[in-house]
């Protein structure tokens, strides 16, 4: 067997590799496609002033609901529709990306489902065998908050 028919196998090794690759893929164009969005329908300066914003407003309403501050309550109220316009805001580019993240569904109903469905396609020590949907799961999870951080991508607090 050479590398390559070693590489395709619908079964460990082989598919442990494809589908890492698969999801360091989409990992990379999903976060540079955020980054790029950010840029354009927000801009950077202005996200992080707003994460800013919004995370100082969100620990002092945490802050007077713990101590029954009124005063603090009623001035955090004040400023609650210019939290909201910010948070919607902040979430056009999350939006857009959710809507093109649909088209991934392409790939799994095309190339990794009939390849790869009802084969373990990784092993994990001390878990045994896994299927596609944890395994991609997995790698999904990992390789995009690696390229989120790599990128400089974090998320809306």
């Amino acid at each position: 067997m050479n590398f390559i028919e070693w590489l395709l196998m619908p079964e460990a090794p082989g598919a442990t590799i494809i589908i890492m690759f698969i999801c360091v893929t989409i990992s990379l164009i999903n976060s540079s496609i955020n980054r790029l969005l950010i840029a354009k329908l927000v801009g950077w300066e202005q996200y992080r002033a707003m994460q800013k914003e919004i995370a100082e407003h969100r620990a002092l309403s945490t802050q007077a609901l713990r101590t029954q501050d009124k005063k603090l309550l009623e001035k955090l109220k004040k400023k609650e529709s210019e939290i909201l316009s910010m948070q919607k805001k902040m979430a056009r580019p999350q939006l857009v990306l959710f809507v093109l993240s649909f088209s991934y569904i392409f790939v799994w109903w095309f190339v990794l489902g009939p390849a790869y469905a009802g084969n373990a396609v990784a092993i994990i020590p001390g878990i045994g065998k896994i299927d596609l949907f944890w395994w991609y799961f997995i790698c999904s999870f990992a390789f995009g908050t690696i390229a989120s951080r790599v990128l400089g991508i974090m998320p809306i607090e």
